[in-house]
């Protein structure tokens, strides 16, 4: 009877050992999730950043383009000498 009370515990360390290290696992591969998310994230906004400017920068050109075709089609300025 005490050797199967023996059996019994050694079992359920075992199987105790082998849930922690695959909880221990889990937590790393949490870590490693939350990294690769925050880096991604931060990746995320740069480029969301860079687009802003190119937006910014188009809307620009645009405004000048526009500018210039109104000029032009404004004609010559007949009060230039």
């Amino acid at each position: 009877m005490e050797a199967r009370i023996g059996e019994l515990l050694a079992a359920g360390a075992a199987t105790e050992q082998r849930l922690l290290k695959q909880e221990r696992k889990a937590e790393k591969r949490l870590r490693d999730a939350l990294a690769a998310l925050a880096a991604d994230e931060s990746r995320l906004r740069r480029a969301q950043e860079r687009l802003e400017q190119s937006r910014e920068n188009v809307a620009a050109a645009e405004a000048a383009l526009r500018g210039s075709q109104e000029l032009r089609a404004a004609g010559p300025n007949p009060n230039q000498d």
